[in-house]
């Protein structure tokens, strides 16, 4: 298999991303009426597919102690109702906690910091790996480093239009005096390591290193692994196709794949329940939906670190539809279809 395959397939996966085609601007937040109309024009369901309004959907996570919105990475639209959705559970529910996916543990000193003003915007962004990718993909367009060269540092780090996509929500939290939640593994580091060498391999790490991950206690051995090892596999074959020089992937390369996405859902569970524990609820948690859907490994990992919480699972699906899809039945406790809303 291709680096490029290789790496697509890894991002696609184990951080939890499914590409789409849906975009909402060219790259600028949208407006407080772009968000009001969008709300009003979203087509949500419950997991039986009785249609709900999206203040039934925001009153139906009153009493939740976390709230986790499974998005399309790459969906613009997905990402504006879900700066809606903060907002609103802001109102609701003041000081309501932000938790994301798409910063680790080790960023979370340059979260507090940006909070509490400390530095500027600019600083902020420079200290977060969604700032190094903008350096390196000018270094490739100044013609500094190859093309190979690119795709290997660009596959580690950054998430699409950050500006557009989650900085209004951590503006939203630091106008409200709430908290930040860098709740993920630095997943280069420490996933590829559990994914190399096994969990062992965690264990034997120093103190300052296991403070940024968390070793799974479990793995599960159920559904969540079953489309895990189906959709991997799936990757493989197509790999294999288009690759000239073949290769593929045996089961025990998907194995350590499915051990690296499982640290990743544990170090979000115990960053999440950590907070809990600590301050209460809400949190709400932003995470590529494979991880949640079908109450997926993040979900498993939540109920198994704290059993009794309550958790409100909201999945937005790139798509358009007027009716629940047969593919959505029991995706999560409400499906947002986000696909027929760019057009206006």
């Amino acid at each position: 298999m291709s680096l490029f395959t290789l790496g697509a397939a890894l991002l696609t996966c184990v951080i939890g991303c499914t590409p789409s085609s849906h975009k909402l601007t060219d790259g600028a937040p949208p407006t407080e009426e772009k968000l009001q109309d969008l709300c009003e024009r979203a087509p949500v369901y419950d997991a039986s597919g009785n249609h709900k309004t999206w203040n039934e959907l925001l009153a139906a996570c009153d009493n939740a102690d976390v709230i986790i919105l499974g998005e399309t990475h790459d969906d613009a639209t997905g990402h504006a109702l879900q700066q809606a959705f903060f907002n609103d559970a802001l109102e609701r529910r003041p000081g309501a906690a932000l938790s994301m996916e798409m910063l680790d543990r080790s960023e979370q000193a340059a979260v507090d910091d940006y909070l509490a003003g400390i530095g500027s915007k600019e600083s902020f962004y420079a200290a977060i790996s969604s700032g190094n990718a903008r350096k390196v993909a000018r270094s490739y367009l100044n013609g500094e480093i190859d093309r190979d060269t690119f795709e290997k540092r660009i596959f580690s780090l950054g998430w699409p239009t950050w500006e557009a996509n989650y900085q209004p929500m951590i503006d939203a939290a630091k106008r409200n005096g709430a908290r930040v939640i860098a709740s993920n593994t630095p997943w280069l580091r420490y996933s590829s390591l559990a994914n190399k060498k096994g969990l062992t391999a965690l264990r034997t790490l120093t103190p300052a290193q296991q403070a940024l991950v968390e070793v799974p206690a479990m793995l599960p051995a159920g559904e969540y692994r079953k489309r895990f090892f189906d959709l991997m596999s799936g990757f493989a074959d197509q790999a294999d196709d288009d690759d000239a020089h073949g290769g593929g992937m045996n089961e025990d390369m998907i194995l350590g794949m499915y051990r690296a996405q499982c640290v990743m859902d544990a170090t979000m569970a115990a960053s999440i329940v950590d907070h809990l524990n600590q301050h209460g609820g809400p949190v709400v948690h932003l995470v590529g939906q494979f991880h949640s859907d079908f109450n997926g490994g993040l979900i498993e990992q939540l109920r198994f670190m704290k059993p009794g919480v309550s958790i409100y699972n909201v999945s937005l699906q790139p798509v358009a539809a007027e009716t629940l899809r047969d593919e959505d039945r029991n995706r999560a406790d409400m499906i947002v279809y986000t696909g027929g809303l760019h057009s206006r």
